[in-house]
């Protein structure tokens, strides 16, 4: 009887602190999103529109934020697609599988259309210059080495 009341109240004092330690404080975007904040670099605004954007670490982006809170909580984990370049390849990761990939010039000139499902060939694009990757709402900014 003892051990089974050393045990539950060991439980019951343990318990709480393996929830806490799974808890983070996030950002919550007003469409649901949860990000955790080791997650996020900037937020990002201009004067002129009524959102901003939630730059993450990884380059990509959650556009189009009117409202966010912030909150101590476990992350939806909802993973964002991010890019590796590697001299003149691009591997995307975690894109959704036959997505569009679009690759813009920094004035917004299209360049090069493919599918996610493929790494991406950049050897025939100029070197040293700055590019955009979108793909649907997320947006990545590279530099091609």
């Amino acid at each position: 009887m003892k051990k089974i009341v050393l045990l539950s109240i060991t439980l019951f004092l343990i318990f709480p602190l393996v929830k806490a330690e799974e808890r983070v404080w996030c950002l919550i975007t007003d469409n649901g999103e949860s990000v955790a904040m080791s997650e996020v670099l900037c937020l990002a605004a201009a004067d002129d529109d009524s959102t901003f954007a939630v730059v993450l670490t990884n380059g990509s982006t959650i556009g189009g934020v009117r409202r966010a809170h912030f909150n101590l909580e476990i992350p939806t984990g909802l993973t964002k697609p991010s890019i590796v370049v590697a001299k003149d390849i691009l591997h995307l990761t975690n894109a959704p599988a036959g997505s569009t990939i679009s690759i813009y010039t920094i004035d917004g000139k299209l360049i090069q259309h493919t599918k996610s499902d493929e790494d991406i060939d950049v050897s025939s694009l100029p070197a040293h210059t700055y590019y955009i990757i979108k793909l649907g709402q997320t947006s990545f900014k590279f530099r091609k080495p």
